[in-house]
């Protein structure tokens, strides 16, 4: 009886042993394939990001710029637009201030004709100015003139049309500038610069917190700056009817805008008239 039970003792230590090492053999199992499974799934961010690069944050300049635009109504597409109003050119020299009728006219994609008359405020200065298909040229009272200038100057008004949405689009490098300081040209107007470099040049816009609007362009390494005012809804665009060209802080010239129309019909001839003959 005694050997029965030692023999069913032993029995059961080696049954409970065998348990108990299959226990601990599966128990290694699942934790091996635990530490797979984390590895697998721990690799499968970084075979997602192999093909798609992180997010990268919005610059804030440009975020800045891309909100004025915006609120310029410059996302709305137009084909024309037409100008016309009192052009004023400050203390020139040898000739003083000078007014003339001043219509201009943008048909895009390349398109541009500007119509300068002086002779209704007693300056026999007529002048008119054409770009197309790449192509300028100018008639100052009635003489033909054409330059690099002159095409480099016609298609500078050609791209800014598109204003700031034109600097978004052409600009390297954007960053934010220093605060604005409160000056007389447009003091209490609560403004925050930004900047972009376009072509080597560096363009500061300084837009208004509040309005989101606009209120002046530097360029040309600082020496020029435009200063832009009394917006009016033009067909959802925010223009500005009031506009102050400043050079080397001087005062040059203005525009004061009485009609900015979109999408009115024109034809392509009047971009070509007094086009000279090819050489």
């Amino acid at each position: 009886m005694n050997e029965m039970s030692n023999t069913l003792g032993r029995r059961g230590a080696r049954t409970s042993a065998v348990r108990t090492g299959a226990a601990m053999t599966r128990a290694l199992m699942l934790a091996a394939f635990a530490l797979i499974v984390a590895g697998s799934l721990a690799l499968i961010p970084v075979r997602a990001q192999a093909g798609v690069s992180a997010k990268e944050p919005k610059n804030p300049a440009k975020a800045m710029l891309e909100k004025a635009s915006k609120a310029l109504g410059e996302d709305k597409e137009w084909t024309t637009r037409v100008e016309k109003g009192l052009f004023i050119e400050w203390d020139t020299e040898g000739w003083g201030t000078l007014r003339a009728d001043y219509a201009r006219s943008i048909k895009k994609p390349d398109k541009l004709k500007i119509d300068q008359d002086n002779s209704a405020y007693d300056h026999p200065f007529f002048r008119m100015y054409y770009m197309s298909g790449g192509e300028a040229w100018g008639i100052v009272n009635l003489q033909t003139r054409q330059s690099p200038q002159l095409t480099a100057s016609l298609k500078t008004v050609l791209d800014r049309a598109d204003g700031i949405r034109y600097f978004l689009a052409a600009c390297d490098t954007f960053f934010m500038a220093a605060p604005v300081p409160d000056d007389s040209v447009l003091s209490g107007k609560d403004l925050v610069r930004a900047g972009c470099v376009l072509k080597g040049d560096t363009i500061l816009f300084d837009v208004q917190k509040k309005s989101n609007l606009l209120m002046r362009r530097i360029e040309s390494k600082g020496t020029r700056a435009f200063v832009f005012e009394s917006y009016e809804n033009v067909r959802g665009h925010r223009m500005p009817f009031h506009v102050v060209v400043y050079d080397k802080g001087r005062m040059a010239s203005e525009y004061q805008w009485q009609s900015i129309t979109f999408d009115e019909k024109l034809d392509d001839a009047m971009f070509e008239e007094n086009r000279p003959p090819k050489k």
